[in-house]
């Protein structure tokens, strides 16, 4: 798995802080390998397998985080009454079709360094 120093200075990654870089790319991980139960996945051709595999991790991560974010604004609600100011955030609930476009969106990202499909020959 890729790190931080590799997500910042190989991949040029700017959206992740590092505090929260190990969940996204663990999580950029889990989607990887399910990736693999359902499709055959290998670099694209002139790419070293292990840096096509850290770049596409790092392009997972990265889109991981973005909806991660979009999720936060959306479930965000404050509430004001008289001097009392209360927030809280209330769990995204999401659609199959939500959750299907976002793994055809990881695919997409993890496609720049990694061919993904049911065409290729499986190991």
């Amino acid at each position: 798995m890729p790190d931080y120093t590799f997500y910042r200075e190989s991949y040029l990654g700017e959206d992740i802080p590092e505090a929260q870089f190990p969940r996204f790319i663990r999580q950029a991980g889990a989607e990887l390998a399910r990736m693999r139960d359902v499709y055959a996945v290998e670099p694209r051709p002139g790419l070293d397998p292990d840096n096509a595999e850290a770049m596409a991790l790092c392009a997972i991560a990265d889109a991981a985080y973005e909806f991660a974010q979009e999720d936060e604004a959306r479930g965000l609600s404050r509430v004001t009454v008289g001097s009392v100011t209360e927030s809280y955030t209330a769990p995204p609930e999401l659609c199959a079709t939500t959750l299907a476009l976002r793994a055809a969106h990881y695919r997409h990202e993890a496609g720049y360094y990694l061919r993904i499909g049911r065409w290729l020959p499986h190991a």
